[in-house]
């Protein structure tokens, strides 16, 4: 799926004209709220792609994702890795400023540990995004976004997989479109 998502971007990069496609990298930290961690709360970060046809207000971004208490994710309420595609509505905020409020959908995959071992237990994610990116000078923003992840999944009537979170993202952004 990767694969096939890069390979649609550089045929968009390259047959499209420099002007009817805006590229962005987004890279953050912040944090997921979940009761189950002992503060409830825990660490995370994104690194996002974002490609946006200047004919249409959507977005589609591809994020890789995590949320954990340590380097090595090991309690079955962390997130070792989740990738998500967006599409995301975005909508010029101030006139005098590039700046941009952006919400939507997305769906990936994520994985977490299995409890007592040493792998890793796959599922479906499905997450709502909702956020602010500013410019700041030539082509560096500066971006907000809130976010809510939804994923559950069962094996032998034991849920394995169990996400209802919200979260929070703070970061940088390089805007190539700017």
């Amino acid at each position: 799926m990767k694969k096939n998502l890069v390979v649609a971007l550089l045929y968009l990069m390259t047959f499209y004209s420099v002007h009817a496609v805006d590229v962005a990298f987004r890279t953050s930290q912040g944090g997921l709220y979940d009761e189950r961690a002992s503060e409830n709360s825990l660490g995370g970060g994104q690194l996002a792609l974002d490609v946006k046809l200047n004919d249409f207000p959507i977005v589609l971004s591809i994020a890789g994702e995590y949320y954990k208490k340590r380097p090595d994710a090991i309690y079955s309420y962390e997130i070792q890795s989740m990738t998500v595609v967006y599409v995301l509505y975005t909508v010029q905020l101030l006139k005098n400023w590039k700046s941009n409020y952006y919400f939507g959908p997305g769906i990936g995959f994520l994985e977490v540990p299995k409890e007592n071992s040493n792998t890793m237990e796959k599922g479906i994610a499905f997450d709502a995004a909702a956020g602010i990116n500013i410019k700041a000078f030539w082509k560096i923003g500066f971006y907000a976004e809130g976010k809510y992840i939804y994923s559950s999944k069962t094996v032998n009537n034991i849920k394995v997989i169990d996400f209802s979170d919200v979260g929070f993202l703070v970061g940088v952004s390089l805007n190539l479109g700017w």
